[in-house]
């Protein structure tokens, strides 16, 4: 089976070297999309590489900008890294692994474990499941999701049949390092486009879950708290087991704040 590799990227000259080194000889297809507003190297590093690129719009929605690059993959299956992304020794043999047989027909995609880390390789936190990394090309399989956006089986998004890939951590990011993070605001992108996410679908339990992780690591507890309980509202099958555990620990801070009181 072969592999398509599909990326977005504005002004990653600094940090698409690294990806392509991380997934040289596993993919057969390079698919980049260029956003437009991009003013560095990142198109000529892009073309060096051999990738395929267009450029594309932004239109405050990853999901969308994300599927442009789906519709124009050419493997059987696709593996989506940002340019701050590393693909780690342990995620190449683990899709080596899966390419190398028939996995079910059903299975449309596999979960991956991710490890947040410095400039410096160091470890910010624990390796925690990302979305699904790994999917099959099929036209039924598309982004939803202006941020924090995931891969759904759109005739029936709840039927979609993801796995966790085997062993791990399978990727490294170094969007989470603080230099990274403050330099590309992405606190404020973040914000805005949850709040987008939200004038979309006030039901949108992924958003409300965002929204409830930030503000924790805001050190704003109660209105994590709030946030949570909104997310743990909006319906079942809408968040993945481990972010259900999540909102719940969260939520708990507000019930326990108003057993203290009484």
């Amino acid at each position: 089976m072969t592999l398509s590799l599909c990326t977005i990227a504005r002004d990653e000259a600094e940090f698409l070297p690294g990806l392509f080194d991380s997934i040289c000889g596993l993919v057969d297809d390079l698919v980049i999309g260029i956003d437009d507003r991009t003013t560095d190297a990142t198109e000529d590093l892009a073309h060096a590489a051999g990738a395929r690129t267009f450029r594309f719009t932004w239109s405050d929605s990853f999901a969308e900008a994300r599927n442009q690059t789906l519709e124009r993959a050419r493997g059987d299956w696709i593996l989506v890294l940002d340019p701050d992304e590393r693909l780690l020794p342990a995620g190449r043999d683990a899709i080596l692994e899966l390419l190398a047989h028939d996995p079910p027909l059903a299975l449309d995609g596999l979960f991956t474990q991710i490890v947040e880390t410095d400039l410096d390789d160091r470890p910010l936190a624990p390796p925690e499941m990302s979305s699904s990394r790994l999917f099959r090309n099929s036209p039924d399989l598309r982004y939803v999701g202006r941020v924090h956006e995931e891969v759904r089986y759109l005739p029936d998004p709840p039927r979609t049949w993801c796995e966790l890939l085997e062993g791990g951590p399978h990727i490294q990011h170094y969007g989470m390092a603080p230099d990274v993070w403050h330099a590309r605001n992405k606190t404020e992108r973040d914000t805005q486009l949850l709040q987008l996410r939200l004038r979309d679908n006030p039901l949108d339990a992924v958003a409300w879950c965002y929204l409830a992780l930030m503000a924790r690591h805001a050190g704003r507890v109660s209105e994590a708290a709030e946030y949570a309980r909104l997310a743990l509202g909006c319906g079942p099958r809408t968040l993945h087991a481990d972010r259900v555990v999540q909102m719940e620990q969260l939520a708990g801070v507000i019930r326990s704040t108003k057993l203290a009181l009484h």
